[in-house]
Formats: C-alpha cells, sequence, structure tokens
C-alpha cells in the first residue's frame, strides 16, 4: 500500500510539473504571437493574460481586449476573449466570446450582440501548427450602428476542414438562417417591399484552394490567403417565393479574375433578373435581352436553368455578356 501510495504521488507530482510548464508555455506562445502582431503593425491592448484550469485545462483567459488592424480599416474590442483546451488534447481549442463586442469597419461603429459565439479548432502537432478542422456557430447574432439594425440573424454555422489528397484545397460549409439584410440594401434590390424583410436560409457547400496553407503563419503574417479556386458542390438561398441554386467551378488568377462556369437553377428567375439590375449586378441596358431569352428558355415557366460564366474578364448568362466578371482580389 505504502509503494501504491508513493507511486500515484510521484505520478502527480509530474502531472502537475506538465500542467505548470504547459501553462506557462502557453501564456509565452500567446505573449510572443502579441508582442509579433505589434511589431507587425497591429495596435494591441489588454488589461491581464492569465491560464487556469489546473488539473485537466489549459484555459487561457484575456480580459479588456482592444485590437486595431495595420490599416485602421478594422477595430475590435471585447470585455474578454477565452481559448480553452483540455491539458492533455492541447491542439484540440475552443475560443469563446463574449455576447457583447464592438467593432468598427470602415470607420462606422457596430454594436454586436449574440448568443453563444463560439469557435473550436483542431491544429497539428507540428511547427506550423496546421488547421485540421475549424468550426464556428452562433445563434440570435444582431449588428447596431448609431442609424439602427445592420443585420441579424438567428442561426450561423461554418465549418472547414482540408479537403483529402488535395493540398492547399478545404472543404467549406455554410449556412445562416433568418438573414435580415439591411435596410439600406433592401431598398436597393426591392423598392417596394414586395419580399418580405429577412432570408429564410442560405447555405454554400464548397471546396476553396487557397495560394498558402491555412496555419499558424497566416496569422502572423499581414497578407491574407487568397483564393485560387472555388468549386460549389451546391448552394440554396431562400428568400419568400424566391429560391436559388447553384454549383460550379471556377479558377482565379493573380489579378482576382474568374473563369469558369456556375449553373444556377431559379424559381421566380423575373423577379431576380430585376433585383440583379436594381443591385448593380446586370447592365440595365441587358436585362431586357435576358428577360425575352429567359422567357424562351423556360417555356413560360416561373422556374428557369442557365449557365453563368466567366471569360476573359466578362461574366455572361448563356451567350449574353452581362459586364466585367468580379474581382475576387
Amino acid at each position: 500500500m505504502r509503494k501504491l501510495t508513493i507511486l500515484v504521488l510521484a505520478l502527480a507530482a509530474i502531472y502537475s510539473g506538465y500542467w505548470f510548464v504547459g501553462a506557462a508555455a502557453v501564456e509565452r506562445t500567446a505573449t510572443a504571437q502579441i508582442e509579433q502582431m505589434r511589431q507587425d503593425g497591429w495596435t494591441l491592448d489588454y488589461e491581464s493574460l492569465k491560464t487556469q484550469g489546473y488539473p485537466s485545462r489549459f484555459d487561457t483567459t484575456v480580459t479588456t481586449f482592444n485590437v486595431i488592424t495595420p490599416s485602421g480599416n478594422l477595430a475590435w474590442q471585447a470585455p474578454f476573449m477565452e481559448v480553452l483546451s483540455l491539458s492533455y488534447k492541447p491542439n484540440e481549442i475552443i475560443l469563446a466570446l463574449p455576447d457583447r463586442q464592438n467593432l468598427t469597419l470602415g470607420g462606422v461603429p457596430l454594436t454586436l450582440t449574440s448568443d453563444r459565439l463560439r469557435a473550436s479548432a483542431t491544429v497539428a502537432a507540428n511547427t506550423d501548427i496546421d488547421l485540421t478542422r475549424f468550426t464556428a456557430e452562433v445563434r440570435l447574432m444582431t449588428a447596431d450602428s448609431a442609424s439602427g439594425t445592420v443585420f441579424s440573424l438567428s442561426n450561423a454555422l461554418i465549418a472547414l476542414r482540408p479537403t483529402e489528397n488535395a493540398p492547399l484545397s478545404y472543404d467549406t460549409f455554410l449556412n445562416i438562417d433568418d438573414l435580415a439584410l439591411p435596410l439600406p440594401l433592401r431598398q436597393i434590390i426591392d423598392p417596394t417591399n414586395k419580399f418580405p424583410p429577412i432570408l429564410s436560409q442560405i447555405t454554400i457547400d464548397a471546396s476553396i484552394t487557397t495560394d498558402r496553407k491555412l496555419d499558424r503563419n497566416v496569422i502572423m503574417d499581414l497578407r491574407r490567403p487568397q483564393i485560387d479556386a472555388l468549386k460549389l458542390n451546391g448552394m440554396t438561398l431562400a428568400w419568400g417565393p424566391l429560391s436559388l441554386r447553384g454549383q460550379g467551378e471556377v479558377t482565379i488568377d493573380p489579378d482576382g479574375v474568374p473563369a469558369g462556369q456556375f449553373t444556377l437553377e431559379a424559381q421566380n428567375w423575373r423577379e431576380m433578373v430585376q433585383m440583379a439590375v436594381n443591385a448593380g449586378l446586370i447592365e440595365r441596358r441587358v436585362s431586357n435581352t435576358l428577360q425575352n431569352m429567359g422567357a424562351i428558355l423556360a417555356g413560360g415557366s416561373n422556374n428557369l436553368s442557365l449557365p453563368v460564366s466567366f471569360q476573359n474578364g466578362m461574366m455572361l448568362i448563356g451567350p449574353v455578356p452581362l459586364g466585367p466578371a468580379p474581382r475576387f482580389r
């Protein structure tokens, strides 16, 4: 019995040493990354940074967190930020954020209110800490400015993981329920208030190929990863009587110009064409041509399937050019 007691005490002492060494390493890594970001031009201040959770967790809390990007276009303030992990699985982390945060985008202050804004990630046990899984979800998020609500939603989920046997590619899934668009945008695309103020669902299942892998260097480097290719396995957008589905694939050149094709299936397509004209996505002078062509292809139906292609810097629906293709960089 005495030997067993000594063994238990010895193991407890070894594990305690591991935890305190690990906790100190977590704090050193966090402070080193913060200092590197400061050297790269970020403004980053906080009140305290501390790791707790002995014996089974490494729970690091940063309080009164204030961040401004080097460009100054984005600022974020939060009363706290928590990075949580099990001490025996330090490569699996959970990021917990407060229900109320302050953002400044392009000089416009926003108050972000949410319920259970959480993110989790798993990283590889290598020097670059490659991302192997990422998930973020939230319920009842609202963004308010001085002039009113900018947007709101009831649920959102985004998930990402490396695509098997495809370097630099990532399977991506996005789902948003009950998205209320900003009033100024709704007034542009739906000036007569014909449709409800809320998009009931947006779902995207895609694979993206980036110009660099997603790892710790992405956080430390000021240059964001660029998308080189997008494969849309499926997309659904539901807004009142409108429904849009799509799939296809495009590549993106170094200047951000896409090349490829999507196939879109639209329910109540005539209203969608008018909305695209209102939003400036389709030139008004070609809208009549599209309406006439769509009527022929749909055979008088409200449902229509059309190819949207990108060629030589132009965007086309079928053979009809719509104007310059959007730039992705």
